[in-house]
């Protein structure tokens, strides 16, 4: 896995949308929202990290916790990427609210990875359970 750029996908939002029962919370998803940007950052992953990652994430399960889904990504520097992403694949009509502990971990990757400081703060504001 080598890191390959920050980079943001627009009409998109971050939302919590799947209860985990192993993290006691919601769970962040992907969704459509015109005006929107989601920040991330992008990785050029082997067959081997995405068969890791599709496990993880629960793409393998019978239903499927979360899909790959393909997107055009650009980045700080105005580049546009082709991307794979995942997003909750039976997402749950109620309102979620992730747990303090997964909205640090969300956070601390925002700051590590340098995504902008606008971005950080408005994770930092999640109202969390």
């Amino acid at each position: 896995m080598r890191f390959v750029a920050v980079a943001s996908l627009p009409d998109y939002a971050l939302a919590f949308t799947r209860w985990s029962l192993k993290r006691a919370c919601g769970v962040a998803d992907l969704v459509a929202a015109i005006g929107d940007t989601v920040w991330g950052a992008v990785f050029d992953l082997s067959d081997e990290d995405f068969g890791a990652l599709d496990r993880y994430e629960g793409a393998t399960l019978v239903p499927p916790a979360y899909r790959r889904i393909s997107a055009m990504v650009q980045t700080q520097e105005g580049r546009m990427l082709s991307a794979i992403t995942y997003e909750v694949a039976a997402k749950s009509v109620d309102l979620l609210k992730p747990s303090l502990e997964y909205m640090g971990h969300i956070i601390r990757g925002a700051e590590r990875w340098k995504l902008p400081m606008e971005y950080v703060e408005a994770l930092q504001r999640i109202e969390v359970q």
